[in-house]
Parts: structure tokens; sequence; C-alpha cells
């Protein structure tokens, strides 16, 4: 029985290995080739895009944010969070292929829009700063349509 035994213990193992071989030689995702794109319709980026919200310093989890950008550059952020809601809005203004704004509340704002050559998938980099002085960044991506201005 202890022959059995010890035969079946191999076997497993002989297995594992091969599980672990076969799991490591997959193929490794592909980076994304972001390239930054100069905005030259506000147009071009109205429509609802969301990300991860990261704040520094660092003081808890990040956030869950969603922005909605109108064809007339009238914008909406809100996330919400376990302490309440973090929203804002205001008017983006676009100077040399990028966006900004200052919020109804006193913060700043501006986005950069980038794109993967290989997928033309888009994505808006924001990058923030609140009015008591902390800054925030998010990699946004489309998840609706343009939405009618505000």
């Amino acid at each position: 029985m202890t022959t059995l035994k010890r035969s079946f213990t191999v076997a497993a193992v002989i297995g594992a290995l091969h599980l672990v071989v076969a799991c490591s030689s997959t193929t490794p995702t592909e980076t994304r080739q972001w390239q930054p794109t100069a905005v030259t319709d506000i147009k071009n980026v109205a429509g609802k895009w969301e990300g991860l919200l990261v704040r520094r310093p660092r003081v808890r989890d990040d956030d869950w944010v969603t922005l909605v950008i109108g064809d007339t550059g009238a914008y909406e952020f809100v996330s919400y969070r376990t302490i309440g809601e973090f929203a804002g809005k205001g008017k983006l203004l676009l100077t040399e292929g990028k966006l900004s704004a200052k919020s109804d509340k006193g913060g700043q704002m501006t986005l950069q829009l980038y794109v993967d050559p290989g997928t033309s998938e888009r994505m808006l980099k924001a990058d923030a700063k609140d009015k008591e002085g902390f800054t925030y960044s998010a990699e946004l991506k489309r998840t609706g349509a343009a939405v009618p201005a505000k």
C-alpha cells in the first residue's frame, strides 16, 4: 500500500509541475503603447469616461471616478466614497491640444488625450489639484457616447 500511495504522490507532483509550466508559458499580455494626441475639438472627447482615481498623498484606497463631458465643454465628475461623494463641475477650455478647467469648488484639472496606435483605443489622462493642495490622477477610458451639453 505504501508503494501505491507513493505512486499517487509522484503522479500528483508531476501533474502540478506540468500545470505550472503550461501556465507560465502563455503569452504575456501586451502592454499599451500610449502616445499623446492633441485634442482638436471638444466634441471629439465628449461622452462618459471612467477610471481609477488616485490621490496623493495616499491615505486610503483609490476611488472609481466618472467624468461626463458635453459637446460644449461642460463637465461633471463624481466619485463615491465610503465617507461621501467627491464631485465637481465646470467648463473645459481647449488650449494647445489639451483640456483644462477650474472646478466650481476651486480645484484645477488638466486632461491629455492618448491613443494606442495598435488598437486606436483612446484614454484621457487627468491630473488635478484641489483647493487643499491634494493631487489626483486618473487614466480614464471612454464608457459612453457623447451626451447633450447642460
